[in-house]
């Protein structure tokens, strides 16, 4: 196990312990082939016992558990540890039924008879946490979008790549250098650059992209109280591409829109004016900013690329986006990261 992780796990434990009077073990030697996760945790009280297979992340956000929650099959007898869970993130997860426990004392755990709830505990402020990659960050994570996106691009010359996640030479200078560090590209001289690891690579964008990038290309947000007001129009006449929730209802069949992405580099007040929309800073309606140059499928029918679909789904952690972006992700994203590649 990772350093990083164990001392997750031994601080959360440490802290439980002492919230709950509970004794609390993490079994590393139940880890093995065909068992997800980090291992397992055994709780005991009085006569009663309790196992948990566990996984231990650094950090967690909706994107993070809505994927950990697909791995991992989540129910009852899974637990989540991490550093920090605060109050509304505490509420979401007992809401989806996902157990967990912090180094900070937060925990939910509903295993009848054994249930406990606590929120609004704050981690040490003397901590500090790791600092995030840069390739974690907007640059490095818009040149990840590009490579997850066409496969053997990471053999093409630094400044292809650089065209097509729309970034500096230098970015793909040091995203290169960061992929090669953290086991996600291999140098195979005269055959050039591979990409390996994709799987692993494609969650950490997703779980990254919600709160690193998306924020720094959202160009506007609206609020309309038509529903299908996006039905009325054909996306490529007005230069746009739907993502999220629009993408997954026509692409899925599966799910009812309640937030519409829109992704555009063109004006966007014919947009705004052909539907009224109303200026919102919590409205329904994301107007956001493309992020790449290449070409990809779905384009001619109006849709961003899937992977970003996908994302967009995760990031919003209710149960029928996170079931429609699994769909999306069997049809349209599981061959890019195929263990061949």
């Amino acid at each position: 196990m990772q350093p990083q992780k164990k001392a997750i796990i031994e601080k959360a434990l440490d802290v439980f312990r002492k919230r709950t009077q509970m004794d609390a073990v993490f079994l590393y030697e139940k880890t093995g082939p065909g068992l997800h996760g980090d291992g397992v945790v055994r709780l005991a009280h009085e006569d009663n016992e309790w196992e948990f297979r566990t996984e231990v992340k650094l950090r967690v956000n909706r994107a993070s558990i809505a994927l950990i929650k697909h791995q991992m099959n989540f129910s009852g007898n899974s637990l989540l540890v991490t550093d920090y869970v605060n109050p509304a993130l505490a509420e979401f997860m007992r809401n989806q039924g996902i157990p967990f426990i912090d180094g900070a004392g937060n925990a939910f755990i509903n295993a009848t008879p054994l249930f406990i709830f606590i929120k609004g505990e704050k981690p040490d402020k003397a901590e500090k946490t790791e600092p995030v990659k840069r390739l974690f960050k907007p640059g490095g994570l818009k040149l990840i979008f590009a490579l997850l996106n066409n496969p053997g691009m990471e053999k093409s010359t630094y400044r292809d790549m650089a065209k097509a996640a729309r970034v500096a030479l230098g970015t793909v200078n040091f995203a290169i250098t960061e992929l090669k560090e953290l086991g996600f590209l291999i140098d195979m001289g005269k055959k050039g650059r591979r990409l390996i690891n994709t799987e692993r690579l494609l969650r950490r964008w997703v779980e990254a992209y919600p709160e690193n990038l998306r924020p720094k290309i959202v160009r506007g947000r609206f609020r309309t109280d038509t529903r299908n007001w996006w039905k009325d129009i054909e996306p490529t006449n007005f230069g746009v591409f739907w993502g999220g929730e629009i993408a997954a209802a026509e692409l899925t069949g599966y799910l009812r829109p309640g937030k519409y992405a829109v992704y555009t580099d063109q004006l966007i007040g014919k947009l705004v004016y052909r539907f009224k929309f109303q200026k919102d800073p919590d409205g329904n309606v994301e107007i956001l900013m493309p992020f790449w140059d290449f070409k990809w499928e779905l384009a001619e029918n109006g849709f961003v690329p899937p992977l970003l679909i996908y994302a967009d789904l995760v990031a919003v952690g209710d149960v029928r986006a996170s079931e429609a972006a699994e769909i999306i992700y069997d049809k349209y994203i599981a061959r890019l990261v195929r263990k061949d590649r």
